[in-house]
């Protein structure tokens, strides 16, 4: 068998005209003119590079020499007694069902890695953050939201101070946590955010909407639920999981170091899953019981700011829509 293509010493860049000649499992390169360029060696010595299509295929012997072909089907033959006629990927290259199957796994991957995959990694992440990477994210969060968003509350002093008094038996239980009060008027309403290292805000005018300590005791407790989860965190690391499986798919890297650096704004901007709005109400929900308080209280507050129709943003903004909330709170509250 001969196979033409041509022939690099592995000691300069320039390549030579060549034939490469094999006879019982013996293989020799020879030059234009039949000098000898390689010497002869066991066809098993020579390392084959895979087939990809019709690209040229190298066949690599020590000391860095090697033969380049553009005749596939020659090196296939070649290959016939060692493994199969053709390489993996030309296989998989080549047949469209193979093509098919790769898609569709692919997709399945992909699919399980968004379905369970990053959130599991998001939830172990989340918790085994220092407690100093919360606190950092959370500054800048803050920062953030008191330079675009919302200003200094315009409550007196002293209802701050009841509320705090009232709050108090919740905020010693479990994670630490503190509130505070910002006037969010014309930007994002009647709100309550809980951020990375648990603190809370509530809006000015989301305290004006309630009509009872306890529908706040209601909404605190929830927002407790989503800083003993590490809800904003998880929610973050999510998007931010995301952008990297992306970037492994479409082979954009860049978006990696976008979304790290982006992930104040992650922060801000995010709304809770279904799930982190389940485990938050199921919190909320054990804990208004221990203090003897309905959860009747968090739904009520709930659906009063549902009907205010007069602001755009709002508590709604960044959660799930209140019909759907209440429903879930009461099937939790009748386990």
């Amino acid at each position: 068998m001969r196979i033409e293509g041509r022939f690099f010493d592995g000691l300069s860049s320039r390549s030579h005209r060549a034939s490469v000649v094999v006879e019982k499992g013996v293989l020799q390169v020879e030059g234009a003119a039949g000098e000898t360029l390689h010497p002869a060696c066991e066809l098993d010595c020579v390392e084959f590079s895979s087939r990809v299509g019709d690209t040229p295929r190298f066949l690599r012997f020590s000391a860095g020499a090697s033969f380049e072909t553009a005749d596939n089907d020659a090196v296939d033959q070649l290959l016939a007694r060692r493994a199969p006629a053709s390489g993996l990927a030309h296989r998989l290259e080549s047949k469209l069902r193979y093509a098919l199957v790769g898609l569709a796994f692919t997709v399945a991957f992909v699919w399980a890695c968004m379905q369970w995959g990053v959130p599991a990694l998001a939830r172990v992440a989340a918790h085994a953050l220092p407690v100093e990477l919360n606190a950092h994210a959370e500054t800048a969060v803050l920062e953030l939201l008191d330079r675009q968003l919302l200003k200094p509350s315009r409550l007196p002093a002293q209802e701050q101070a009841r509320l705090l008094a009232v709050f108090a038996p919740l905020m010693g239980e479990g994670c630490p946590v503190r509130v505070v009060f910002r006037d969010a008027a014309g930007t994002i309403g009647p709100n309550a955010l809980a951020l990375p290292a648990g603190t809370i805000i509530f809006t000015d005018q989301f305290i004006q909407r309630a009509r009872h300590d306890e529908e706040l005791i209601g909404v605190l407790a929830h927002e407790i639920g989503h800083v003993a989860h590490r809800h904003a965190m998880r929610a973050s690391l999510q998007a931010s999981f995301m952008g990297l499986l992306s970037a492994l798919v479409v082979g954009d890297i860049s978006s990696v170091s976008s979304a790290v650096t982006a992930l104040p704004l992650l922060l801000t901007q995010m709304g809770y899953s279904r799930d982190f709005e389940r485990e938050a109400d199921r919190h909320a929900v054990d804990t208004l019981r221990r203090h003897g308080i309905s959860p009747q209280r968090l739904v009520d507050i709930l659906e009063r700011v549902d009907q205010d129709a007069d602001e755009k943003w709002g508590y709604l903004s960044t959660h799930p829509p209140t019909p759907e909330r209440v429903r879930l709170i009461l099937s939790i509250a009748r386990e």
